[in-house]
């Protein structure tokens, strides 16, 4: 969050992402996340559908942009 610069370039660093909310179902997220995890030689156990759809129940209220801090406090899928 905030301004950043990548190859001489400006951006202003608030660009939010287009929300999917529920174009993707729950098993088609956990399969992007658990590619994601294990790219780039990293190794990180599988997320399961059943995370995605506790994490969002327990976001389904939050309106807005979710800052840093936010999203490196600590869950149980890590």
């Amino acid at each position: 969050m905030g301004p950043i610069e990548v190859n001489g370039r400006k951006y202003p660093g608030q660009v939010p992402m287009t929300p999917f909310e529920y174009l993707l179902k729950d098993d088609e997220i956990a399969s992007v996340l658990t590619y994601t995890r294990n790219s780039f030689g990293n190794k990180a156990s599988a997320i399961q559908a059943s995370d995605v759809a506790r994490i969002r129940k327990e976001v389904k209220a939050f309106i807005g942009l979710f800052q840093p801090e936010d999203l490196l406090k600590k869950h149980p899928i890590r």
